[in-house]
């Protein structure tokens, strides 16, 4: 059976998470990218070696200078095409991770490494568009390197975070939305309406649309919806106690000043 890019995701990404890494895939093109402090990495997953694979590989590296590669072990290192293929990572400083799929257990080894002091790429620009997808998104939902598939992309998660309090409160608007802990630019997505999913009905004032009633009945990114759908009712259902809560509070204050002014 031959193998999908898509299997060495999940073990390369719990190497790099026992390293103490946050990983994501599929992040602005990037098969899987990682954070680790300051320090972003990026790996490429690919069945074989092949000159796409370093093409990828050396554009990545405009970004960032720890760049890695990704593929099943080779069966013999020592075959002519795998050690030049090897030693032409090295020299482009490029870090190579192997993936043996035994029977009983998958290893993960890292060949080579790539070495940020060997020469440094000026990719602010570039890592910063990878950081805001990056830790816009709450979770990981994407599989690295599987093709052909919808990508969840930050603006897309948060339209559903979105999309999910709407059909919990039915109206809301954009400064009611953040205090229940939605995103910064809630009003704007909601006001852009990207997807279709919101209707307008007042000054600021917004419902889900015929269009974002049936997206979260689909069966697209369920996953993602019921995760927001809990956390919707959850998190309304906590501000409404509190509030409850600070009303009750402001009665009684009310109250014993009363009480006070009367005595004396």
């Amino acid at each position: 059976m031959s193998m999908l890019e898509e299997e060495l995701y999940i073990p390369v990404k719990k190497y790099f998470e026992r390293r103490g890494f946050r990983i994501k895939g599929e992040v602005k093109n990037c098969d899987m990218a990682g954070v680790k402090g300051d320090i972003l990495l990026i790996v490429e997953l690919k069945r074989s070696f092949n000159l796409k694979l370093i093409y990828q590989a050396m554009e990545r590296q405009k970004i960032t200078d720890y760049v890695y590669v990704a593929i099943p072990r080779p069966k013999n290192f020592r075959k002519k095409e795998v050690k030049r293929m090897c030693e032409l990572l090295k020299r482009l400083n490029i870090g190579l991770i192997v993936v043996n799929f035994g029977e009983k257990r998958t290893l993960v080894q890292t060949v080579s490494q790539p070495n940020p002091e060997k020469f440094t790429i000026n990719g602010s620009t570039g890592k910063k568009y990878i950081l805001n997808e990056f830790n816009g998104r709450s979770g990981d939902f994407n599989i690295g390197g599987k093709n052909k598939t919808k990508i969840v992309t930050a603006y897309r998660e948060k339209s559903i975070e979105i999309a999910c309090f709407l059909e919990v409160l039915v109206k809301g608007t954009g400064a009611e939305l953040k205090k229940l802990g939605c995103d910064k630019y809630t009003t704007s997505i909601m006001y852009n309406n990207f997807y279709g999913w919101f209707y307008k009905i007042g000054r600021g004032t917004y419902i889900l649309s015929e269009k974002g009633r049936m997206y979260l009945g689909g069966d697209e990114f369920t996953d993602i919806i019921e995760f927001y759908r809990k956390e919707a009712k959850e998190r309304c259902l906590k501000y409404q106690e509190m509030t409850d809560a600070g009303v009750e509070a402001g009665k009684s204050t009310k109250y014993a000043t009363k009480e006070t002014m009367r005595k004396n």
